[in-house]
């Protein structure tokens, strides 16, 4: 991986190899058959450390807990070279144009781009393409008066694939849970 900087080109959604003593493995959402490498669906987990239950909720436990592997609900794929990808939670990933849009993967492209600090992407329903990706982004103080939505939407179309390219919408503060992730309930309000 340290040659030529290959796990700092890959894409955002790399995440690297397993610890010692955590194991992962790609199944099909619907009926739990082990997919090929290079293939998206679940992740599944296992590892010493694994929750046994969730407190007071065995729905929840028999749902997520199979045979010793933790059904994460996340989409992910394992490459060719054993490398890990996460793509984004299930429940979050847009269609756009019958194509597969995760927003944690707009996150961190949006993430590369010098006047954002933060983002959250939500999706939008759209009669024709099904749902459009929208970006809330937070700008930099130094680049607020000279950085606009337009600037930023040009910037996307050059660095993202035409059908991810998000709507964006400037805000000036991103609602944050106490654990400093993106309320998306609450972007959802905004649209």
């Amino acid at each position: 991986m340290q040659d030529d900087d290959a796990d700092l080109k890959s894409q955002p959604i790399f995440v690297g190899l397993p610890v010692p003593g955590a194991e992962f493995k790609i199944c099909d959402f619907d009926t739990g058959a082990l997919k090929p490498l290079d293939q998206e669906g679940e992740l599944c987990v296992r590892s010493p450390s694994l929750l046994k239950s969730y407190w007071n909720k065995p729905e929840a436990t028999a749902e997520s807990l199979r045979d010793g592997w933790l059904h994460t609900g996340d989409i992910g794929l394992i490459d060719s070279q054993g490398f890990l990808h996460f793509l984004g939670r299930r429940k979050e990933m847009l269609k756009v144009k019958g194509m597969s849009v995760f927003p944690a993967e707009i996150e961190a492209m949006l993430g590369q781009h010098p006047a954002i600090v933060g983002s959250g992407v939500i999706g939008r329903p759209d009669a024709e393409r099904g749902q459009v990706p929208v970006a809330f982004v937070l700008v930099h103080e130094a680049a607020r008066a000279t950085t606009k939505a337009e600037d930023i939407a040009v910037w996307c179309k050059q660095n993202m694939a035409i059908y991810k390219v998000p709507e964006i919408r400037i805000a000036n503060e991103l609602p944050m849970t106490a654990t400093g992730k993106v309320k998306k309930e609450e972007l959802a309000k905004l649209l």
